[in-house]
């Protein structure tokens, strides 16, 4: 198995010229910036960070130009994002008030084992949502890579192949943050999954989080007030067992220790893992081999040193 990075936001300060000489790079560094949209490919700033070149995929930009060139399967992305949305918005009349249940359960003072038991079952009945969403999206997901196989779609052949090529003849592939819902079904269109699995990558951000099994939104202080963390989509399935959390210091409300516990158990048995600016975690074979600056939130609500082997 490769090498994967994942690190805190790139702002104010940069970590990833540290992270990248942690490694022996033997080939060119391509990048995956679609997340940033029409800002894509503006990498001055991380060659300069780096100090060699970079080739950027462009994936945003070529999905833009694949669709206009094929109607056909702009329609049927357009159509699966829309299932998607819907499913989205379903999920969420069915997590509010199961979220509501589990933390009112776990404010409770009473000390019984009643009460504990309630608890687990509430914490239960969320944890079964999010597989069944996950089960609903995977579906979804299914459906249009089916419905896709029945279209010939040469140009979408030859720019598969073309981008498979160049990550197959790189040394590192550095995936930036951003939009995470185009960042991941970009990756997904051109079908880049299994080659980035054999390849050493860097992450951050959203980057970090499109690694993962499952991609978890969250935010205790959006502009619109307190909203419940919800699963988005499935991740590319690189990094297993781990729930990236960019910018978990502003993001998630620390001073609640039932709302973080509840965190914590709801994702269970994943690691949910703080990656603040300057953070830092190696994973090889699915093991955290280093760590630097970053938290691991504990079944009681608390932050731990993540504890690396």
């Amino acid at each position: 198995m490769s090498v994967q990075i994942m690190l805190g936001p790139q702002s104010p300060h940069s970590n990833l010229k540290n992270a990248i000489d942690s490694l022996s790079v033997n080939g060119p560094v391509v990048s995956i910036t679609a997340g940033w949209r029409d800002s894509e490919a503006e990498i001055d700033e991380l060659q300069a960070a780096i100090g060699s070149p970079i080739e950027d995929l462009n994936l945003y930009h070529l999905a833009e130009e694949l669709f206009s060139r094929e109607p056909k399967l702009h329609a049927l992305h357009r159509e699966r994002q829309d299932k998607l949305l819907e499913l989205q918005r379903l999920y969420r009349i069915r997590l509010t008030p199961g979220m509501t249940a589990a933390r009112k359960l776990l404010r409770d003072k009473a000390e019984s084992d009643l009460l504990r038991l309630e608890q687990r079952a509430a914490i239960s009945q969320v944890r079964s949502l999010d597989r069944h969403h996950l089960r609903r999206i995977s579906a979804i997901h299914q459906e249009f890579d089916r419905r896709r196989a029945e279209v010939l779609i040469p140009s979408a052949t030859s720019l598969v192949q073309s981008l498979q090529k160049k990550l197959a003849e790189s040394g590192l592939v550095l995936i930036a943050g951003g939009h995470v819902s185009v960042l991941v079904n970009r990756i997904r269109l051109f079908r880049l999954v299994d080659m980035l699995a054999q390849k050493p990558i860097i992450a951050w951000s959203a980057g970090a989080m499109v690694l993962g099994e499952r991609i978890v939104l969250f935010h205790d202080d959006a502009p619109q007030g307190k909203r419940d963390a919800e699963v988005l989509d499935a991740g590319l399935g690189i990094v297993r067992n781990v729930i990236p959390l960019p910018q978990a210091k502003s993001r998630l409300d620390w001073s609640s220790r039932n709302r973080m516990a509840l965190f914590s158990r709801r994702f269970a048995p994943a690691k949910c893992c703080t990656l603040d600016n300057g953070s830092i975690i190696h994973l090889q074979d699915d093991r955290m081999t280093y760590a630097s600056l970053c938290s691991v939130i504990t079944r009681s609500g608390m932050k731990k040193p993540v504890v690396t082997r």
